[in-house]
């Protein structure tokens, strides 16, 4: 199954000054997984031993509420100082969290649900108005997608399969404790760093492996250190982490490029490569 991860470091935004524009870095981060249709963000620990792993848990906590519909935060997010300033947070946008007038036009859309109650039946809340009905037992406090087909007035709804891929569902947040060992499933593993080879030399490699159905991961580095120094420190072997390091920003004219800006570049051109039929 083809999929795509994408790897930053626990101390991501640590070293914010304060946690307004850490929420609002964290928004733009999550804006940009989804436009560019990422499958998962694996928070991976970039000091031995992971000290940075509380920030790591608040920004899963961020992007699992912006990832979750609006009609359902509510029933999901108690006020708690964590998201204090989650109204901060861009919308998403993606197919799951439709409009609100989604259910006045003819034709299909998709929606998260989530289960209330389950047994025979399963009680689901889908911002609808009211709690629908499935004739089939889900566990309960899970978020399913619904596929809405509305014609004449009249409104059928399903459950739609989690590998469907019909549609876009937004992406997971796993944190994790080991960097190496969340690697190994990946069957391509790209890391970021100046010192790569510039992107416009292996175009064509990465495009050709980014086709195949396979799992790719994109690795960035720290705001203090990159990927070498992450590696040493922990001693880890370098070249066997990674299938090949990238420069997507060759010829840079700025002196350093802050680790949200470099995956809005990277992701940018990842999705050129594997989309190009140059």
């Amino acid at each position: 199954m083809k999929t795509l991860s994408v790897f930053l470091p626990h101390s991501f935004t640590a070293e914010v000054p304060s946690f307004r524009e850490a929420t609002m870095k964290i928004g733009f981060v999550g804006r940009v997984l989804a436009t560019f249709r990422v499958d998962e963000l694996v928070l991976y620990p970039d000091e031995p031993g992971a000290p940075r792993i509380r920030n790591a848990l608040l920004i899963k906590e961020l992007l699992d509420y912006l990832v979750t519909a609006p009609y359902l935060r509510s029933r999901i997010y108690p006020l708690k100082p964590s998201l204090r300033y989650a109204g901060l947070l861009p919308p998403l946008n993606i197919p799951t969290h439709p409009e609100a007038d989604a259910l006045k036009k003819e034709g299909t859309h998709y929606r998260q649900a989530l289960v209330t109650a389950s047994g025979q039946t399963s009680l689901l809340e889908a911002g609808m108005g009211k709690p629908l009905k499935i004739p089939r037992k889900l566990p309960k406090n899970k978020i399913v997608t619904l596929r809405v087909r509305v014609k004449e007035g009249r409104v059928k709804y399903s459950v739609v399969g989690k590998k469907s891929g019909e549609t876009y569902t937004g992406f997971r947040t796993r944190v994790v404790k080991s960097l190496e060992e969340a690697l190994k499933p990946y069957t391509f593993r790209l890391a970021t760093s100046r010192l790569g080879e510039p992107i416009n030399k292996v175009y064509a490699t990465v495009a050709q492996r980014l086709r195949e159905p396979i799992q790719t991961c994109v690795v960035f580095g720290a705001a203090d250190k990159g990927l070498h120094e992450i590696a040493q420190a922990q001693g880890l072997d370098y070249n066997s982490l990674f299938t090949l390091t990238i420069n997507t920003a060759p010829n840079q004219g700025v002196k350093t490029i802050r680790t949200e800006e470099a995956l809005a570049y990277t992701l940018a051109i990842l999705n050129l490569a594997k989309t190009s039929t140059i």
